[in-house]
């Protein structure tokens, strides 16, 4: 990670452990995030920088190991009640892992990273923040 980038992960705290969600061979997670049933690991390819564009990659983990259906991807700065100018574009490439591209952080401050997991018809929220300077 590049000098003045922080990330910060939200976590749900819960009676369950997390499901494992090892990182496949090559991989090197930047993060993780998790809920009570949910593992986000993830890195940005490249470094963020402000107003450079980068995709996230992401490893998606569940238990029980019900199929995920949709994964979202976006971004938003709380403090300043706006998100990107950009909507990213989400692939899913096969064992568990996600990308998705064009993401831009147009000014630096402190932002979102939101990762919705859609699966059993229901959508979980997994956030990071990310301090950009």
């Amino acid at each position: 990670m590049l000098p003045g980038l922080t990330v910060l992960a939200m976590a749900t705290v819960s009676a369950q452990a997390a499901p494992s969600c090892p990182a496949p061979e090559g991989f090197d997670a930047r993060g993780r995030i998790e809920s009570r049933d949910v593992v986000v690991l993830y890195r940005t390819v490249p470094d963020i920088e402000v107003g450079r564009h980068f995709a996230v990659e992401a490893v998606i983990c569940a238990q029980p190991p019900a199929a995920v259906t949709t994964v979202r991807v976006d971004a938003q700065m709380p403090e300043h009640r706006h998100g990107m100018n950009y909507r990213p574009r989400v692939s899913a490439r096969g064992d568990g892992l996600y990308v998705a591209e064009g993401l831009l952080f147009h000014m630096p401050g402190r932002w979102q990273l939101l990762f919705d997991v859609e699966r059993g018809g229901r959508t979980e929220r997994l956030e990071a923040n990310v301090m950009l300077e």
